[in-house]
């Protein structure tokens, strides 16, 4: 399968980029948010950069996307429109940025593209309508059951808990201490 993506969450896009796909990443000589490409990062050769002007040609099955732009970029630079034209999925990073509780995903009232969210903690507090979703976990293989139970412990793991705070639940660890 030939999977167009742009590099936004390398730490994302790191684990994903092991499959046994074909990844094309949009490459431009300033890089930048659109045109990043591999950012000089060791992925497998099945990582391929392309420029945006060849894409409308490429052979693409799927296209992740993962701002809202990107749907206007793809039909921009593909002359497809993801969900309609090409396949494709949403993958949402993050949790909502306000009002948490009432926050209405974007895609909320769609059923062609469906949302991916990366923790299960975001697929809770974002409300995604009668959009289709699915939770991927976030760039970590999954070891299966592994907790016995014979430990009283917990731990978390929360990418930059101080500085993002409410948004992932950094206030909520006390309660579990």
């Amino acid at each position: 399968m030939r999977i167009l993506l742009w590099h936004v969450h390398g730490g994302w896009t790191d684990a994903f980029v092991r499959g046994t796909h074909t990844y094309l990443l949009p490459t431009t000589p300033d890089g930048g948010a659109w045109g990043l490409g591999r950012a000089g990062r060791d992925w497998p050769a099945s990582v391929v950069e392309v420029a945006p002007h060849d894409l409308r040609d490429a052979d693409i099955d799927v296209v992740v996307l993962q701002r809202i732009e990107e749907i206007a970029e793809c039909e921009r630079l593909l002359g497809r429109t993801p969900g309609r034209d090409l396949p494709a999925v949403f993958l949402e990073h993050n949790t909502p940025r306000r009002d948490i509780v009432g926050t209405v995903h974007p895609l909320a009232d769609r059923t062609d593209i469906p949302i991916v969210h990366v923790t299960h903690f975001n697929e809770l507090f974002w409300d995604s309508g009668i959009a289709r979703t699915r939770v991927i976990e976030h760039g970590i293989v999954d070891p299966g059951y592994l907790y016995t139970g014979e430990l009283e412990q917990l731990a978390a793991v929360i990418n930059e808990p101080v500085r993002r705070g409410r948004i992932t639940g950094t206030d909520l660890l006390p309660r579990f201490a």
